[in-house]
């Protein structure tokens, strides 16, 4: 019983082991999962500051003779028939300007062209002005006459030359200014573009400006990295970390666990009596006149080998009995319950220091 007593003690400890193993494992094996899925930085982004880009063409009209408007005439809208001249003045400003530096082009041009189907063909294009230059404190203005009578007489020789009595006129104005420096102690690099176009709307008879005025606005941004952590066992570890951490102890334990579940059968009590289970019946045995106590499972294997009788199984007060009739003399193993025999261990093992 003793060495039956110490392979369950031993069996029982690998088991309480192994059980440890296993929690170990799944705690890391789903801190491993979860982390997968985290994110092992956190952005928080905060607004610093702006800029502004403006451009604006401001314009005015100088009138032929006529007793309506007079000489001049700034509006949004003007008579064709009355009009000789374009005065055009274009601003471009950036804001806040200090520390900004850059270049301007500005180009006018008159373009001359035909429909063929869906598609504008331009059969000639002439320059009108261009002034280009550096930025002074992060602005630039420039004015420009547009001469519309001029454009009127040009449009009539190329019309003339090209032996084509309808031409499409269109005037542009193209503005690009590239800007950089630094705004808020960040770096600025800008392109602006800008085009305005001379509408001329024959059926209502009047010229307008198309897209006169262009502001483009931006913010400036901070961003702060931070890594995130994970709370492990009460110690905080940043989650860059514990993706790498927490695998390898899921790996750790599980081997071990692996192992034991193979071997821990090898621990495991054996059934001592299974060679002769078969023949063991329920049921207790009446009134004898001897009885000859067995001390082992093999003692009761022997018995039974030479007596070649049923072996008669009860329960009494926490034992089991295995008793083989021979006449009026009953040979008769004990030994505790399986059930019994391991509390007793697990007591025993609570009690060790």
């Amino acid at each position: 019983m003793t060495a039956k007593k110490e392979k369950i003690k031993g069996y029982l400890k690998k088991r309480g082991v192994l059980a440890i193993f296993l929690v170990l494992f799944l705690i890391f094996g789903f801190y491993s999962i979860k982390l997968m899925s985290a994110r092992p930085y956190s952005i928080t982004r905060e607004t610093v500051g702006g800029y502004t880009q403006e451009g604006k063409l401001i314009h005015s009209a100088t009138l032929r003779d006529n007793s309506l408007y007079g000489s001049t005439l700034q509006s949004d809208y003007y008579p064709i028939p009355l009009v000789k001249e374009l005065i055009l003045k274009y601003a471009y400003t950036f804001t806040p300007s200090k520390s900004i530096t850059g270049t301007y082009d500005v180009i006018g041009t008159v373009k001359y062209s035909v429909n063929r189907g869906d598609k504008n063909v331009v059969l000639w294009e002439d320059k009108l002005f261009e002034d280009k230059g550096n930025l002074k404190d992060g602005k630039f203005t420039i004015e420009y006459h547009m001469n519309i009578s001029e454009i009127n007489k040009r449009e009539s020789e190329i019309s003339k030359q090209l032996g084509i009595r309808r031409l499409r006129r269109s005037i542009s104005i193209t503005v690009n200014v590239k800007t950089k420096g630094k705004v808020y102690n960040k770096a600025v690099l800008e392109n602006f573009e800008h085009t305005i176009s001379l509408m001329e709307d024959s059926n209502a008879g009047l010229y307008y400006f198309n897209n006169p005025e262009k502001v483009v606005k931006r913010t400036i941004t901070t961003s702060t990295q931070k890594k995130n952590a994970v709370n492990f066992f009460g110690i905080q570890v940043d989650i860059e970390t514990a993706r790498v951490v927490a695998p390898i102890l899921a790996l750790i334990f599980l081997i071990p666990l692996v192992g034991g579940v193979y071997t821990i059968k090898s621990t495991m009590p054996t059934d001592e009596l299974r060679r002769i289970r078969p023949y063991i019946v329920e049921g207790m045995p009446g009134k004898v006149e001897k009885r000859i106590l067995l001390s082992t499972p093999e003692d009761l294997e022997k018995t039974f080998e030479l007596i070649d009788k049923p072996i008669l199984h009860y329960i009494d007060n926490g034992e089991e009995f295995y008793v083989i009739i021979d006449g009026n003399i009953a040979y008769e193993y004990r030994r505790l319950l399986e059930e019994d025999l391991e509390e007793e261990i697990k007591t025993e093992l609570e009690e060790e220091p």
